[in-house]
């Protein structure tokens, strides 16, 4: 359906999505912990879990100081 869309759309597989998104994931992750070395004084990460009433969904959230 895509192709019929745009004729330069290339069908790529669920694992290759897969793996680009974990190379670029590890590549991010070890960037921020570069920058965190890299950071004068100390940071404080604190953590909280939200519901939500109407749709049940759980949410993390990070606040760092």
């Amino acid at each position: 359906m895509m192709s019929i869309f745009s004729l330069n759309f290339k069908n790529i597989s669920r694992k290759t999505t897969t793996t680009n998104f974990l190379m670029y994931y590890a590549k991010e992750r070890d960037h921020i912990k570069e920058e965190l070395v890299k950071a004068p004084g100390l940071i404080c990460l604190t953590f909280d879990n939200c519901n939500s009433e109407h749709t049940n969904d759980e949410y993390i959230c990070i606040t760092n100081h």
